[in-house]
């Protein structure tokens, strides 16, 4: 079998110039039915050799999220099923592997964090920013309970020195 070049590959818009229906997922899928396409990959996955390949990623610090992503896009590239199905299945696919994996005592990532507590991490930092500016905008002068407890809630520390500047030095190096 012989490797592919970098050059061995479509180029951009050829697709466009191509006969119509000569890829698989151009043609209609050979699984319509969202059941179909879930007994399809739960028989698939149920073997103790493909967990524990999948295992293995999810030991070496992989998400289960874009290893379900990536088995349910190859379903849509060959033509099994369409992009909706994938959608609609992806939950099931990773409740199945996320089972079956962390039943073997290996610790899964599932990728997505909780939304919720991103929105509050975010609005937190937002917080800080604006209570360090407002600190160093005005400084205190005296015994300010109300900046003490800004202070307090930021978490605010004395400001270390910034370092000096290094400047390049080499063959290209301005200056």
């Amino acid at each position: 079998m012989a490797i592919a070049g970098p050059f061995d590959r479509p180029i951009p818009g050829q697709s466009l110039t191509d006969d119509p229906k000569n890829n698989p997922w151009e043609q209609p899928p050979q699984m319509a039915e969202i059941e179909e396409v879930a007994v399809y990959y739960i028989n698939k996955l149920a073997n103790q050799e493909v967990i524990d390949d999948f295992g293995a990623l999810c030991q070496a610090g992989i998400s289960l999220k874009p290893i379900v992503e990536s088995i349910t896009s190859q379903g849509v590239i060959r033509g099994l099923h369409t992009v909706d199905a994938s959608m609609l299945v992806a939950p099931i696919i990773h409740a199945f592997l996320k089972q079956a994996i962390t039943s073997q005592g290996i610790e899964v990532k599932d990728g997505d964090a909780d939304p919720q507590k991103k929105a509050e991490e975010a609005e937190m930092r937002r917080f800080k920013l604006l209570a360090m500016s407002y600190l160093k905008d005005n400084p205190d002068e005296g015994d300010d309970p109300g900046k003490e407890m800004i202070s307090d809630l930021v978490g605010e520390q004395p400001e270390e020195e910034a370092a000096p500047e290094e400047k390049p030095m080499g063959l290209m190096a301005k200056g």
